[in-house]
């Protein structure tokens, strides 16, 4: 009989068996897509940034100084060969727009090119991303068409940074450039080049996200392939009593995983490309991915289905060489070796570099880039090492405090077996070692300001400008064309007040301020004086009255702000108001804002967007730990069951037996989770330490709820393991060699 057809009838030579296998094709395949899905957006990530980081310039904070970039200076004269840019964050509604502002030198032409196009916008002109193509022909032209001027083309797809981005290239005059007021300086430019990464702390954080779904991942692959070891002990001992040398066992055992394992990773590839375009739907920056983005180079697939295939028949064959399995197979259950001290140095030796990353990143970023991956690996890693040495201590500790029968042969079997025993519960540790890291680190986001209406807030529909230009006349000119847009309600011209002892305050007319939201205030001189907070942090207003005196001083001294109120009844009121201050004559140095568009951009920011995609990785992380448990549990089962048997037969009362059962499932959970959640919360402060000067905080009320779901799921495991426990053992029969 040829050895596959050997191996056929030894695994799959009945319903159980067949239904093992088919657990571990199940587990493999969701380990394979999750893989490959990860690989690919690790790849797809820094063709992202590439294609949408030249559009701010190219020149973000964290990042090194390039040659093609350099501050633009007052007297700065462009070449041919230059041209002078801005960029700005302009808002239509609750989408984000990136202006990338141009200005040609004087000859008109430059042999600088804007990525995806061949056309250089002048003065008056625009280019447009795709998205923002459509979005312009979506609305009348008043609200968004007229904003930039005239359209002279479209950037193509490869330059933007997906199908959702909405980007503007406006061609403007050098002074505009030069006046603009943006978090990047203004930049005489030689090309655009982008940045794989915005930021080092973002690729740090872009790379440990990889590991801390990628382990878990990995190690439910590693756990389905365990599913029914004890069954297949049996097997091979059957095997050996017929004459099969243990080198013949060994490479039936690795035929069996591995042909299984091939399987599922054939699945896992299939699940992959199903996977896509709903993995498409995640938005990450400005935008969704393009579907080109997550489908890579058929060589992924390959390497991952061979790895995987090679990996598990390779791991099968070393375990069944080492397990010696002699001709009474599995009928005498071996003790383990007791684990030594040493399986604690991982995990010790990545904390150790977790912890000085914040101290060394003070001194040496550089480094700190290395450091907090590999520590954060090592420590992820070491915790699978370190589980059954603390599980043998809490069990002999359990041991010495014993009073029943049941906690005695419970905890006895835990001191025998660690390793076994926490293998059991060692998927969800590293999921709520994972999910933990995830949800204390993304605290530090900064999240989006909450917009709070009456009480004296300000309206959410107002828009606030700066301009640049302080004439009377061009004011006065502007207010009369915003007071004649539809649906806007109030004009108001403020003034930053000129006295020292009411810095930050704006001088406003007082019925205009309480037209705008702020509560009503008796002022004899008709005007009132507000904190900016009003303004940019959506505080409610305690206006003050204001001599006759202040007022002149402010209009003499003070900086104008222009406040236009907007009928929120009315969607394209604000989109008209911010087009006709954007098209006037008051040389603004940044878009208008309102409290509705500061939210929209906050929640672009990249940092809101990590933190998204850290509250898939909790899913993703509970979501493995779910399966892991369920299959881990079954898989506990299953191999004891020849020694459950034994202690049924010797008449083992099956409510000790139960009990039991429920010891060895909750001991080593309660210690392992323990154990991760106080690690998870450790990690995450090293690695915010390591990468910002941020404090980490309290984790939101969902990751209290996943977290008590997973310990829900640890009780109904232990439950389940009592009564299978029970119904598996009923009208057993076991024979004893």
């Amino acid at each position: 009989m040829s050895r596959i057809a050997l191996t056929r009838l030894l695994v799959a030579n009945d319903r159980s068996a067949r239904r093992r296998l088919a657990g571990i094709v199940a587990g493999v395949m969701v380990g394979v897509a999750l893989f490959l899905m990860l690989l690919a957006a690790a790849q797809a990530f820094p063709e992202r940034s590439l294609r949408s980081s030249w559009a701010s310039t190219a020149l973000l904070p964290g990042v090194s100084q390039q040659s093609s970039h350099t501050d633009l200076q007052p007297d700065h004269v462009l070449k041919d060969s230059e041209l002078a840019v801005a960029s700005n964050l302009d808002t239509v509604g609750p989408e984000t727009i990136t202006v990338l502002q141009v200005a040609l030198p004087e000859s008109g032409t430059t042999s600088v090119r804007i990525p995806g196009s061949d056309v250089v916008p002048k003065q008056g002109e625009y280019l447009a991303s795709p998205a923002l193509a459509k979005r312009i022909a979506s609305l009348p032209a008043d609200q968004l068409g007229d904003r930039y001027g005239k359209q002279v083309g479209v950037l193509a797809p490869d330059a933007v940074e997906g199908p959702d981005s909405l980007v503007a290239v406006v061609g403007t005059e050098l002074g505009t450039v030069a006046s603009s007021q943006s978090y990047i300086p203004p930049q005489v430019v030689t090309s655009f080049q982008g940045v794989p990464y915005e930021n080092e702390a973002y690729r740090i954080a872009m790379l440990i996200g990889a590991i801390a779904v990628l382990v878990p991942a990995l190690l439910l692959v590693g756990i389905v392939t365990d599913l029914g070891a004890a069954q297949r002990s049996e097997r091979f001992a059957t095997l050996r009593l017929i004459g099969a040398t243990p080198q013949q066992v060994a490479r039936t055992a690795a035929l069996e995983i591995g042909a299984t394992t091939f399987v599922g990773a054939l699945a896992g590839v299939g699940l992959y490309l199903a996977m896509i375009p709903v993995a498409t739907q995640i938005t990450l920056g400005s935008s969704r991915f393009y579907h080109s983005d997550l489908l890579r180079s058929p060589i992924n697939g390959i390497l991952a289905v061979a790895t995987t295939t090679v990996g598990a028949a390779a791991v099968a064959w070393w375990r069944t060489r080492r397990a010696d399995i002699g001709p009474l197979g599995g009928s005498r259950e071996r003790t383990e070796r007791r684990p030594r001290l040493i399986s604690l140095a991982p995990v010790i030796l990545g904390l150790a570099g977790l912890v000085s990353a914040p101290t060394m990143a003070q001194h040496e970023s550089t480094l700190v880039a290395y450091l907090l991956p590999a520590s954060f690996l090592c420590t992820m890693l070491g915790m699978l090492w370190a589980g059954p040495v603390l599980t043998w201590w809490v069990a002999r500790g359990g041991r010495a405090l014993a009073r029943s029968a049941a906690q005695v042969i419970g905890f006895n079997r835990i001191t025998r077996h660690p390793r076994a025993v926490f293998k059991a519960v060692a998927g969800v540790v590293i999921a709520v070692y994972a999910m933990t890291v995830f949800a204390v680190a993304i605290t530090v986001a900064g999240g989006t300001r909450d917009i709070t209406q009456g009480g004296g807030h300000l309206n959410p529909t107002t828009l606030e400008a700066t301009p640049t230009v302080g004439d009377d006349e061009i004011l006065d000119s502007a207010v009369d064309r915003l007071s004649a847009v539809p649906g806007v309600t109030t004009v108001a011209v403020g003034r930053m007040s000129g006295d020292p002892r009411k810095e930050g305050q704006v001088i406003l007319e007082a019925d205009k301020a309480e037209a705008l939201g702020a509560p009503h205030v008796e002022s004899p001189d008709g005007s009132v004086s507000i904190s900016t907070r009003w303004l940019y942090k959506n505080e409610a207003a305690s206006p003050s009255p204001i001599s006759a005196e202040e007022q002149a001083a402010a209009r003499e001294q003070g900086p104008p702000i222009l406040l236009v109120g907007t009928d929120p009844a009315d969607p394209g009121a604000v989109e008209r108001a911010r087009t006709t201050l954007l098209t006037s004559d008051l040389g603004l140095s940044t878009s208008p804002t309102s409290p509705s568009s500061i939210r929209s951009i906050q929640g672009s920011a990249m940092e809101n967007q990590f933190a998204k995609l850290g509250y898939i990785g909790i899913i993703i992380a509970a979501s493995i730990s779910t399966v892991s448990l369920g299959v881990s549990t079954a898989a506990a089962l299953l191999g004891r069951r020849r020694v459950l048997s034994l202690l049924r037969l010797v008449g083992m009362p099956p409510a000790t037996l139960r009990a039991m059962v429920s010891y060895e499932t909750v001991l080593p959970a309660a210690t392992a989770l323990i154990m991760s959640i106080g690690l998870g919360w450790l990690t995450a402060w090293s690695l915010v330490g390591g990468v910002s000067s941020r404090r980490i905080g309290w984790p939101s009320p969902g990751y209290w709820l996943v977290l008590g779901t997973c310990l829900v799921l640890v009780a109904v495991a232990t439950l389940v393991s009592a009564r299978y426990g029970r119904r598996m053992l009923a009208g057993t029969t076991v024979r004893f060699e």
